[in-house]
């Protein structure tokens, strides 16, 4: 079973499970199948730089190597800052009991760009947000990126955003121009052709 998200509103809480929403789920989609003379499905396959050995899929597979070229385990990375200093870990949100108590407008949800979105059957919390915007540090889980989450409600269910937000610079006029003031419009020339002239 699908682990469910804690949430606490105005000293209520709730519990749902997200489910994701994908384009492909809303839209549709189509596949494109190969296939032989005999009506088998073809598999696309690799050749090695020499041109002599067919790789199939799967058989290559990414590597992690440190300066000396020695391979190096993924749990044995860890995350940094720019100064090289260790980032601490965020523990995942469906560990603990999400506390919503920040409010967020329109213009700061939009300013986001969206990784995912999830809904959330839980018709009492979507009436609980109402037409309200909560915003809360989402990590799907525990490393040491943490997002923005926000929840939305809408038609008896709740909608969870979660992604980053886009930093946009003001951008001034560099230089101040002057409008021309109205005057007398030229008349237009007549450009249509009259026959009787030729």
């Amino acid at each position: 079973m699908a682990a469910a998200l804690k949430f606490s509103l105005n000293g209520t809480e709730y519990e749902a499970v997200p489910v994701k929403l994908e384009r492909k789920k809303l839209y549709g989609w189509t596949d494109v199948v190969a296939t032989d003379a005999a009506g088998g499905t073809c598999t696309t396959a690799q050749v090695d730089p020499d041109g002599e050995l067919l790789i199939p899929p799967g058989a290559v597979k990414s590597a992690l190597l440190d300066a000396d070229g020695a391979w190096v385990e993924r749990s044995e990375l860890v995350a940094v800052d720019e100064n090289g200093a260790e980032l601490p870990i965020v523990p995942s949100s469906f560990g603990q009991t999400i506390s919503l108590g920040a409010k967020a407008d329109e213009e700061e949800f939009l300013d986001h760009v969206w990784k995912s979105v999830y809904q959330l059957d839980n018709p009492q919390l979507a009436e609980a947000i109402g037409q309200d915007i909560y915003s809360f540090t989402f990590n799907y889980r525990a490393d040491a990126s943490p997002e923005d989450g926000y929840l939305v409600a809408s038609d008896g269910k709740v909608f969870l955003f979660d992604g980053e937000k886009l930093a946009f610079e003001y951008i001034g006029i560099a230089e101040e121009t002057a409008l021309d003031e109205p005057g007398e419009e030229e008349p237009a020339e007549d450009d249509e052709l009259d026959f009787s002239m030729m």
